[in-house]
């Protein structure tokens, strides 16, 4: 006889159960469908709202100055403000004084300052104390040298400048040629007379360069020539033409005036210019007095004009006049 197995007494499916860890499990449950939704709802209400502006970052909180990683903080010295106390009054003492009574504090002040210091300790004071009033006569000394300098090497302004070319004798030539001129033209005393002479003739010029190259009378007077430095040119036949080739000679035309052209018609000295043309360069002036004085070495005597400028050709009119014995312009 089979015996029936007797079934246990079970929870039925709609009977609630009294397990508290399926309680816990079930409330988990819920509270995260409940957060979800809570999410949901939140994102959906910022949407549907303007954002909102954000603040502005704050400035760093400024932190405390450190040296070798460890914090510093400033305390003021006392000695530093007993010290600033004590230079106004000082500067408050100073100024209440006389001038003698300043300079005595000043100085006990300054030998008090250097006790104890070696020679060289005591320059260097000297020259950082002293360093403004130092500078200020080195500037002023060096200003008042400059003006002596200025003054004693300035030259008064030329009143006719001359070159002569191809004398025997030069020492013979000097500003004293010219001293009747300055004289009889009444030119101011301040002015004064230039004069120099080279040697330069067409006719030996080729073996004058040959034997001495390097000798600076080939270029001084051509470019100075050039640059109007010279007011009249006096010279022998080989140096006028030397003129005409190299064009340091200006046409009298240029030079002149209307009436002296019309006057030396008769002293008219022609010479070839580089292209072989012949030209009238200048003027003859060996019959005049001025050129008899002279001691050249030739009896030939020209006179032509290099000179561009207004002044420089004013020069050489009046001379002009002088030695032909021409009225002036102004007569």
């Amino acid at each position: 006889m089979s015996k029936k197995k007797k079934k246990k007494p079970g929870n039925p499916a709609n009977k609630p159960t009294n397990n508290p860890a399926k309680k816990t499990a079930v409330g988990n449950t819920a509270a995260k469908k409940n957060a979800a939704v809570s999410s949901t709802k939140a994102k959906g209400t910022a949407d549907t709202h303007a954002a909102v502006p954000e603040e502005p970052p704050r400035p760093p909180v400024p932190q405390p100055r450190t040296v070798a990683g460890q914090i510093v903080e400033y305390t003021p010295d006392p000695d530093e403000k007993k010290e600033e106390e004590s230079f106004v009054e000082d500067k408050l003492e100073l100024a209440t004084m006389s001038f003698s009574e300043r300079r005595k504090a000043k100085k006990a002040k300054r030998e008090k300052e250097m006790e104890g210091m070696n020679r060289k300790q005591r320059i260097k004071y000297l020259l950082y104390y002293y360093q403004w009033p130092i500078i200020i006569t080195l500037l002023v000394g060096g200003c008042v040298i400059w003006l002596i300098l200025a003054v004693t090497r300035s030259k008064p302004p030329v009143a006719l400048s001359a070159a002569v070319l191809n004398c025997s004798d030069r020492s013979l030539i000097t500003e004293e040629i010219f001293a009747d001129y300055m004289v009889e033209a009444n030119i101011n005393t301040t002015y004064r007379t230039v004069v120099e002479c080279f040697h330069l003739d067409q006719n030996t010029l080729m073996e004058d360069f040959y034997n001495d190259p390097s000798n600076g009378e080939f270029t001084r007077f051509p470019a100075l020539a050039r640059e109007s430095y010279y007011d009249i040119v006096i010279t022998n036949r080989g140096g006028l033409d030397y003129c005409s080739n190299t064009e340091i000679a200006i046409y009298p035309d240029y030079v002149l005036s209307l009436d002296l052209l019309e006057a030396l018609k008769p002293y008219e000295a022609e010479a070839k210019d580089a292209y072989g043309q012949t030209f009238v360069y200048g003027y003859d002036i060996s019959d005049t007095d001025f050129a008899k004085s002279l001691n050249l070495g030739y009896d030939e005597v020209f006179i032509c004009f290099p000179g561009s400028t207004s002044e420089s050709q004013m020069h050489a009119e009046n001379f002009i006049r002088y030695i032909f014995k021409l009225p002036r312009a102004e007569e």
